[in-house]
């Protein structure tokens, strides 16, 4: 090639350059074929030309482009703004002017004081009362303090019979409910002494009432003369609680139960105030010895085991039925008859075991009577309806015996014992041992009427029985002033 066309095609080449060239003025671009002059005197194409501010509205009210316009695009337009493919010509978009109103900013106001929420107190927890007469023995001090611990029970009680002090007993019972206090439940705990004559405030408006043996028991003491030391102290509690709380809950404890539950009946009786859904002997300890021991022989646990004790309390009347222990097992003759006598004779041989013939077994039997006590308490706040077994008065339509009071499973409510479920099927050796029960708690029945008639049947001996009574004067021993003056 020559180097004159050389030079030629080089000229012309930045001609074209240089006439689709962009210069930068004012933030736009200029383009070499720009068709209108500008206030500066550039030519600009028109669409290169910004539109105007609108001072008053500025912002744009032109779509924004994000690409180029194709054909499509075009075509598009045309059709949304009312045109047609058929040679409409293109309409330009233009904002209309608007005047942007002002906001008026409100004053602003000063809040309102903040409202005090007031916090709703919780409706008071039902409780019951509880009052333990008896309380000054170590059995009783267990017992507070197991029942210090029942969250249904807001008050609790415990009498100290001074008269008939335990001499096992070391610690006050002021000292005890000292103690107690500093236990962190909601139940309040107070002490009341015989020495004071305040067995009248201990029992006022009490709900629960728990009798326990109110002073030295000897195991080998025959039942006659158990019954004699134990009837007045028993008798004097029936009457308080016909005069102060004759709606309470009473459960009998004291020793022989088989003759105390019904000389309390004859005492209320007499006063007009007896329940019989209101009394209840207590078989939580038998039970609860007897469910233990079918428990270690099935290899079990306590809790799937509930061997009920029916008939008496104590001795030949008590019959555990093994035969419920466990549902479709059933134990031998032999081993129903050795576990049977174990048993009875539970008391005795946790005597002896401690050198001297007392009660020994505080600790096993403070827990059966709390665990009593609280189940009683649950069913009167109308928590919980449980099955306990009881020395209960038991209607004839049910059982036909000639003893009236036998120990069965009962189911207990707000209002008391709603329901005696009588004797369940037994065993054939269950029944003989039964039949001889009936005859020895109808025995111990006719020795109560006996008793009762002999000091009490008369309204006579009854006021001058009270009045001495009450009456505050020192004695060395309970049984012998109890009826002196009738």
């Amino acid at each position: 090639m020559l180097p004159s066309s050389i030079i030629s095609t080089t000229k012309c080449a930045l001609s074209k350059i240089k006439n689709v060239s962009k210069i930068k003025n004012d933030g736009l671009f200029c383009r070499g074929y720009a068709k209108q002059r500008g206030d500066d005197g550039c030519r600009k194409a028109i669409v290169d030309m910004p539109p105007e501010v609108d001072p008053l509205c500025p912002v744009p009210c032109e779509r924004r482009k994000k690409k180029k316009d194709g054909i499509l695009h075009k075509i598009k337009l045309k059709i949304l703004e009312g045109g047609s493919n058929f040679g409409t010509p293109f309409r330009r978009i233009q904002c209309q002017k608007k005047i942007c109103e002002e906001v008026e900013e409100p004053e602003p106001v000063a809040l309102p004081p903040p409202e005090r929420k007031v916090v709703a107190l919780p409706p008071p927890r039902p409780g019951v009362q509880v009052s333990v007469l008896g309380a000054d023995t170590p059995v009783g001090q267990y017992i507070a303090l197991l029942l210090k611990q029942c969250p249904c029970i807001k008050k609790l009680r415990l009498y100290e019979a001074k008269d008939s002090q335990c001499s096992l007993c070391t610690r006050d019972l002021c000292k005890v409910v000292q103690d107690l206090q500093h236990i962190d439940t909601n139940c309040i705990v107070q002490a009341f002494s015989c020495a004071c004559n305040e067995l009248e405030r201990c029992l006022q408006n009490t709900d629960i009432v728990l009798m326990l043996d109110s002073g030295y028991i000897n195991i080998d003491m025959p039942f006659e003369k158990r019954f004699c030391y134990q009837a007045p102290i028993v008798k004097r509690y029936a009457d308080v609680i016909a005069n102060e709380c004759p709606k309470a809950f009473v459960i009998v404890c004291a020793s022989p139960i088989d003759c105390m539950v019904p000389l309390i009946a004859e005492t209320m009786k007499e006063t007009g105030w007896y329940d019989p859904r209101k009394l209840l002997g207590s078989l939580a300890v038998p039970e609860m010895r007897a469910s233990t021991l079918a428990a270690r022989a099935l290899c079990l646990e306590p809790i799937y085991t509930r061997v009920p004790c029916v008939g008496g309390t104590e001795g030949e009347s008590l019959v555990p039925l093994f035969s419920k222990a466990l549902d479709y097992f059933d134990f031998t003759k032999c081993n129903a008859e050795l576990m049977t006598e174990t048993v009875r004779n539970a008391p005795m041989s946790v005597s002896r075991s401690d050198g001297n013939c007392v009660r020994a077994a505080e600790l096993s039997e403070a827990h059966a009577l709390a665990g009593l006590v609280t189940k009683v308490a649950w069913a009167l706040v109308c928590k919980d309806v449980p099955r306990v077994t009881g020395f209960v008065e038991t209607d004839a339509s049910q059982v036909i015996s000639p003893a009236r009071f036998i120990a069965n499973t009962v189911e207990i409510w707000g209002t008391g014992i709603s329901k005696c479920l009588g004797l369940p099927k037994m065993s054939e050796l269950e029944t003989t041992l039964m039949n001889l029960a009936l005859n020895d708690l109808c025995w111990k029945q006719e020795m109560v009427q006996q008793w009762y008639s002999k000091y009490c049947s008369s309204t006579d001996r009854l006021d001058a029985y009270q009045t001495h009574f009450f009456t505050r004067k020192n004695y060395e021993r309970f049984e012998d002033c109890a009826y002196a003056n009738i």
